[in-house]
């Protein structure tokens, strides 16, 4: 018998064939397509090729997938450590991306750069594994066309995932899982950077103060209380704000040297312990008021009001349309103090209405220990914040003042020169007329007086800023000193969000170990497969298929329906001879591939292999006689 005439599709060719165990005996004629013609002479393709070298696509490769999922996870460490060294340092400065307008691109950017490159990979794991699946389907033999030649996992992940459920592809399945995870890698990736403001201390700055407590001997000189019956006014007037070292127009602070801003950040402020006077007006409106008119402009007309038990009666010239003015409140038994301590009275009165307003006035005056923010920027004081009123001794508190403050508006100029008394009376006028013109943006003094007590509150807030500026000035004296301060700065940084930063983190962590576990799993279901080259290519996939029987029923020109029906009916596998794609019942005594023998099998017990050796056929799951390299 000649030996390339008739052979078993699993015989050795280098000699005769001889029936094993449970082989048929009946030999089948290999048929003339499968020789093939040469100028040396024939050689026919029944002889056994030798398994070729698998192909393994690179995204498939076990050392680039963990890689890519080692990276994943080192990833997700990287996130949580950027989160903490976000919280540790309240973010990162941005103020010169900032100056360019990059704040929202770098936060867009950034996610795409993180999260791209994941997905396009998984993305192409999932594909060369749904790619891989039909022949993986083929090396287990005796497979459906529906799960082998006509599957078709690139029609959509809906479909992907349906079928794959169906068919019990649980590699593919868990790919399209990790995909569609990946699609929600970006969202949280979104949300990682976040702008704040942070506040920036810098510890240990040495300031120094030029103004300690206690009573500026030159206050006899009444510059400081003309001064601040001017600026009262050209507050009424042009709506200036506070001066510095003046707060909330009640506040006066012990001045200190403010530094230039370091650059640290912008609105930077300087924290330092000072002392702090703190004016009240205390105004309250009259308990009754009578007037008697003038007959005519220039004649005199009085003005009665009572307050407090004390009752005050005094003449006003009339030489206009209204007129106002401040007097201290004399001959009162309930207030016996000395005149430039005793309450005071503003009046207001209105032709048009001819009617009168008066206001009583008790200054009062608190001392505090204070800390103070100012404004590196602009000097001003930006926020105080009290500590006590534990102060050391001092002539504010004590004699000769005892806490009772100057009421600013009348002095004990006997025996004083012209300009003293000058100032005296340009006090007394400035003031008043800083309340009266207080009124102006309310619509004049005619038009606040139409309300009950409508200069109260104007009177209130004018006296009181006078008041403070008289204290900034006389209750505090020349005297430098160092402290230890805090520079305060506040920084929009960009820093991490922690909500998404764990977030991201654990999707990370949770893809890489489900792809990794995903990836063994196809390891192994693709143990037994051998194709030698990319099944993508047309190439590729007719070399699978030259010489096989099946493929005489398929035409050009045939639709998707009529290759199903071409192809029904039928199991086909990978023949382990010529090592393409045979439709099952064209490979006589086929065997499926090789599983892996029980474990006592590869424990070697004696017993065990008796007993597996005694049940097995060659027709059975595990034949010794065909292994996956060819041999017997």
């Amino acid at each position: 018998m000649s030996r390339y005439e008739r052979v078993s599709p699993y015989d050795q060719v280098d000699g005769e064939y001889t029936p094993g165990p449970g082989s048929p005996t009946k030999i089948p004629l290999v048929p003339p397509s499968r020789r093939q013609s040469s100028a040396s002479g024939s050689i026919f393709a029944a002889e056994r090729n030798p398994p070729p070298e698998t192909f393994i696509p690179f995204y498939l490769r076990t050392w680039v997938v963990l890689s890519v999922a080692i990276g994943m996870i080192f990833l997700a460490a990287g996130v949580e450590i950027a989160l903490y060294r976000s919280q540790l340092n309240q973010g990162w400065r941005i103020r010169g991306i900032q100056l360019l307008g990059g704040i929202n691109f770098l936060k867009s950017v950034v996610p795409v750069v993180l999260t791209v490159p994941i997905s396009i990979f998984w993305v192409s794991v999932d594909r060369d594994i749904g790619q891989f699946q039909p022949y993986v389907a083929l090396s287990k033999g005796r497979a459906p066309a529906d799960r082998s030649l006509l599957l078709d996992y690139g029609q959509g992940r809906t479909n992907t995932i349906l079928r794959s459920f169906h068919y019990g592809h649980w590699a593919v399945l868990l790919s399209s899982f990790v995909c569609m995870a990946n699609l929600g890698l970006s969202s949280l990736a979104s949300g990682l950077l976040t702008t704040h403001n942070a506040v920036i201390k810098t510890p240990s700055v040495t300031v120094q103060t030029v103004k300690t407590l206690g009573l500026d001997p030159d206050y006899v000189t009444l510059e400081y209380f003309n001064a601040a019956a001017g600026y009262s006014m050209a507050a009424a007037i042009n709506n200036l704000t506070d001066p510095p070292f003046l707060f909330k127009g009640s506040w006066a602070i012990a001045e200190f040297k403010v530094p230039s801003p370091i650059g640290l950040g912008v609105n930077e402020t300087i924290i330092v312990p000072s002392t702090a006077i703190e004016s009240t007006a205390g105004c309250e409106p009259a308990d009754s008021v009578s007037l008697t008119s003038a007959v005519g402009i220039g004649q005199n007309m009085t003005i009665t009001g009572t307050w407090d038990g004390c009752t005050v009666t005094f003449g006003a010239n009339h030489t206009g349309n209204d007129g106002y003015g401040v007097l201290p409140l004399s001959d009162c038994q309930t207030h016996p103090e000395p005149a430039p301590f005793r309450p005071v009275l503003f009046w207001m009165y209105s032709a048009d209405l001819d009617k009168a307003e008066l206001t009583f006035c008790q200054p009062k005056i608190d001392l505090w220990n204070v800390v103070a923010e100012a404004s590196l920027v602009t000097g001003t004081i930006t926020n105080v914040t009290l500590i006590d009123q534990n102060l050391p001794a001092n002539n504010i508190s004590g004699a000769p003042l005892n806490g009772i403050p100057f009421n600013g508006v009348e002095f004990d100029v006997a025996g004083e020169n012209l300009y003293v008394k000058a100032r005296a009376l340009s006090v007394q006028t400035g003031v008043a007329g800083a309340v009266y013109r207080g009124a102006d943006p309310f619509g004049g003094a005619t038009a606040v007086m139409q309300t009950d007590h409508g200069f109260l509150n104007i009177t209130e807030n004018v006296y009181t800023r006078f008041l403070a500026l008289v204290a900034k000035s006389t209750y505090f004296n020349d005297v430098e000193t160092t402290v230890q301060t805090t520079i305060t700065s506040y920084d929009v940084r960009l820093a991490v969000y922690p909500l998404a930063a764990h977030a991201f983190a654990a999707a990370l962590t949770f893809i890489a170990i489900l792809a990794t576990i995903n990836h063994f799993i196809h390891c192994r279901e693709r143990s037994q497969t051998r194709i030698a080259c990319a099944p993508t290519t047309i190439a590729g996939a007719v070399s699978t298929a030259s010489y096989s029987k099946f493929a005489a029923a398929l035409q050009g020109g045939m639709n998707e329906d009529e290759i199903r029906a071409a192809l029904a009916g039928r199991t086909y596998c990978i023949s382990r001879r010529t090592w393409q794609i045979e439709a099952t019942d064209d490979v006589e005594d086929y065997h499926p591939p090789e599983r892996r023998p029980p474990l006592e099998l590869r424990l070697g017990s004696r017993s065990s292999v008796a007993s597996y050796d005694s049940g097995k056929t060659a027709t059975g799951p595990y034949s010794p006689e065909m292994r996956l390299d060819g041999k017997r």
